[in-house]
């Protein structure tokens, strides 16, 4: 059972305090419970011992979190109550699929505590998983159907863990999937056309570079797959801490403040699948550099697919292992 079906079983405290709980502990983490506060937020208490990293603690307040050190708690469970001190995390929203997106990266994190953490082990574990929630005050820094369909090519790949291995860690980067020789870039049509817009350096790489390019049809419905739906079938096919946090970070990175709307839109997973097609750098028109003045740069045009033969990309001989993990 997921932290997120848990906290669901879960009743909103009969109290006008902030600081009472109810709450289950978690029989995997027994450092840890999962609890809810008086507005209906999703808590997550962290039972930890005291060192002296304490005094140099700060408490965080951010849009859709807040961690607390050292807090006194009153604290109900299977109808008992008790007063403690604990680490506490509130996530802000009484959205499910925000409070789904919270717990999957808060379970995680709890998962690569020791059994008995010191409260330095908990600051220092959850200082990126803060960095994930400060970035969504920010604005976003790419479309969600660019997003979309970057993680649907990581879903549906034959290696997940090393796509994400490669994945830009900046949004903003000129290559989505960026192995040095072997080198991913996904363009995404709403129109059902493959007719992409191009930076020029994605089209006219190094000679010994070798650039392929992912075209998905995509198409909103009320019954498709959310950006949330993506992410939780790619969790389940990793098992590296670090690479979780990658996923979320970048996903939070990329969203922004647009999250709560975002993760609420879906895409035909069946269409965009089907629709897979995968094209040589060389084969696609482009405007070559050389027609390209020398004190001209930021160069973008729009090409179309629609009459380019596509490829299996395993047919393709690289050295490394980027397009075999596709």
């Amino acid at each position: 059972m997921s932290l997120f079906d848990k906290f669901l079983q879960l009743s909103i405290p009969n109290s006008e305090s902030t600081k009472i709980f109810n709450a289950i502990t978690l029989e995997e983490f027994s450092f840890a419970k999962i609890g809810i506060n008086i507005e209906g937020f999703p808590v997550i208490l962290i039972s930890s011992i005291e060192d002296i990293t304490f005094l140099s603690q700060k408490n965080v307040r951010l849009n859709y979190l807040e961690l607390t050190h050292n807090l006194e708690c009153k604290v109900s469970e299977n109808g008992n109550s008790k007063f403690d001190n604990f680490s506490v995390i509130v996530f802000k929203s009484t959205q499910y699929n925000l409070q789904s997106y919270f717990l999957g990266i808060a379970e995680t994190l709890l998962e690569s505590l020791s059994k008995n953490p010191t409260q330095k082990e908990v600051f220092e574990t959850f200082k990126n998983f803060i960095e994930i929630f400060r970035s969504l005050s920010n604005s976003p820094t790419k479309t969600l159907q660019g997003l979309w369909a970057e993680l649907l090519l990581i879903e549906r790949a034959n290696n997940t863990e090393c796509l994400l291995n490669y994945w830009h860690n900046i949004p903003e980067e000129k290559f989505d999937f960026n192995a040095d020789s072997e080198k991913i870039e996904v363009k995404s049509s709403s129109n059902l056309d493959r007719v992409h817009i191009f930076a020029s350096e994605q089209l006219s790489p190094p000679e010994d570079k070798q650039v392929l390019i992912a075209s998905i049809f995509t198409k909103q419905i009320t019954n498709g797959k959310s950006i949330l739906d993506l992410l939780q079938s790619i969790q389940a096919k990793i098992s590296e801490t670090i690479l979780i946090e990658k996923l979320f970070s970048i996903v939070s990175k990329t969203l922004g403040s647009t999250i709560e709307q975002s993760i609420k839109i879906k895409y035909d997973y069946d269409l965009a699948v089907n629709s897979l097609r995968f094209y040589r750098h060389q084969d696609i028109s482009k405007i070559e550099r050389l027609n390209i003045p020398e004190r001209v740069s930021e160069v973008k045009y729009k090409s179309n697919l629609t009459d380019v033969s596509s490829i299996n990309p395993n047919s393709i001989k690289g050295d490394g292992s980027l397009f075999e993990a596709i």
